[in-house]
């Protein structure tokens, strides 16, 4: 209702000759697939905290800590988005993006690790620092790789990687869990935060544009 009193600029599509055959560009903007799979593998692994840090915190026996593991993670994020976000303005998402990798990849060690409730909400603390900005600066990311026009199916892409990674997350996590343990996960989840980091480090060399806000 409130975006019936503002005026949006008409883009002009870069392409005016009307095309009905089938495209992928049609619905998945390409620009945006790098940092797209990079937010995919990042929601898998934080998957794994939202389904289960409920059961591994009863194994522990930490349950009642465990109540406040989203409040001070969504502390945490209200807090630093404001700052890491004038931070991209000013510096790029790289400036920001690789801290962030490594502090996801610290709270899911740490939660590997936990012993004890501060344990514990300290490793809530490191993944909010971690995937709470990475959720947030790839979003922006991805809608800048692309022209104006495009923006909209750069947000789409991002979300369709995003929920798919979200989504199978705790179905493919909870194979391995079986097999192995909770904290065995979250320390695979670390490894697996490393790896991407190093992958996006390769690409980030090759192609800045499909990474680093301008």
């Amino acid at each position: 209702m409130i975006g019936t009193f503002v005026n949006f600029p008409v883009i002009n599509s870069a392409n005016n000759n009307k095309d009905d055959k089938f495209k992928i560009s049609n619905f998945i903007e390409v620009k945006a697939l790098p940092i797209s799979i990079i937010i995919l593998c990042m929601a898998f692994c934080f998957s794994g905290v939202i389904s289960y840090i409920n059961i591994y915190a009863k194994e522990l026996s930490l349950i009642e800590t465990a109540s406040y593991f989203f409040i001070v993670y969504t502390i945490v994020v209200l807090i630093t988005r404001p700052f890491t976000g004038r931070m991209v303005d000013k510096k790029g998402a790289g400036f920001i993006i690789y801290p962030a990798f490594v502090m996801f990849s610290v709270g899911l060690f740490l939660l590997s690790f936990t012993s004890n409730g501060f344990m514990l909400l300290l490793s809530s603390a490191f993944i909010a620092l971690g995937f709470g900005n990475l959720s947030s600066i790839s979003q922006a990311v991805a809608i800048n790789s692309t022209t104006p026009n495009r923006m909209g199916l750069a947000t789409a892409t991002f979300f369709i990687f995003y929920d798919s990674g979200s989504g199978f997350g705790p179905s493919i996590l909870g194979l391995i869990i079986s097999s192995t343990s909770y904290r065995t996960l979250y320390f695979i989840l670390g490894i697996v935060v490393l790896v991407v980091l190093s992958v996006y480090y390769i690409f980030t060399n090759k192609k800045s544009n499909d990474f680093v806000i301008e």
